[in-house]
């Protein structure tokens, strides 16, 4: 896999990565959402932020990636996050939940 680094948004005060494969397009065709079947792109992001999130208390980043693409572990700070929460229906579920039968 290939990190791409972004310049961060001066208003998110993290950092954004990317990581980019070349079967991305295919793997994300086995991810949905538990809760409504919402299926993400490789294009969507998540902020490592525990602000009003189910998980245990930790200390975050501010890193903004493709929490699939890592299945879950923030590259920023090595956190393994437990909980996903959906950009369609804002309901939060276990992060392996998400997958369909690997």
């Amino acid at each position: 896999m290939l990190q791409l680094l972004k310049k961060p948004d001066p208003d998110s005060g993290g950092k954004i990565l990317e990581w980019l494969g070349s079967d991305e397009d295919h793997a994300f065709e086995r991810i949905r959402c538990p809760a409504c079947g919402w299926q993400p792109a490789p294009s969507d992001r998540w902020c490592c932020s525990a602000d009003d999130t189910p998980e245990p208390p930790f200390t975050w980043c501010g890193t903004v990636w493709n929490t699939f693409s890592t299945r879950g572990r923030c590259p920023g700070c090595q956190h393994q996050w437990q909980w996903t929460s959906c950009l369609h229906c804002h309901q939060w579920s276990p992060h392996e939940d998400w997958y369909e039968c690997d």
